[in-house]
């Protein structure tokens, strides 16, 4: 049924809007889903993901932290950051985990289904946001402007 993958995110609306653009596509399927760094490392463990979609702001135990040891315990598992975080220092300790790629969620609605794709197939190219109509681009762009409003800062 296509790509496994383990979302890991502190914010449950997030998580799910993720879920649904993801399933909706068919090629993926969230085998599950964790709220901070150590349920992160527990579920990877067990559930052998192919991809682990993953947040640095995490409770418990930061992105960065989980995912040195998600590498250790799981070296199959690509490991996507999927986080707000733009700061070049953050970015490259991040990449330094061994981490197959990088992506703001502010790029979601562009890149998120590119970038999978690539990181299972393994290219190492940038994701080209034009390449990919799997979805209409009106149901992803919606789903990203409900994220966004959701975690906005009032």
């Amino acid at each position: 049924m296509g790509a496994r993958i383990l979302l890991v995110d502190d914010y449950k609306l997030w998580r799910s809007t993720v879920r649904s653009i993801l399933e909706a596509t068919r090629k993926f399927r969230i085998v599950g889903e964790a709220s901070d760094g150590v349920e992160a490392i527990e579920m990877a463990a067990t559930l052998l993901p192919d991809v682990v979609l993953l947040d640095i702001g995490l409770p418990k135990l930061n992105g960065i932290e989980a995912a040195t040891k998600i590498r250790t315990t799981c070296p199959e598992s690509k490991i996507i950051f999927f986080t707000q975080e733009q700061d070049s220092d953050v970015r490259s300790a991040a990449l330094a985990t061994g981490a197959a790629a990088y992506l703001v969620k502010s790029r979601a609605a562009c890149e998120l289904l590119q970038t999978i794709e690539s990181v299972i197939v393994g290219s190492q190219r940038s994701p080209d946001p034009t390449e990919y109509t799997s979805l209409e681009p009106a149901i992803l762009s919606r789903n990203a402007e409900l994220c966004h409003a959701a975690i906005k800062p009032k």
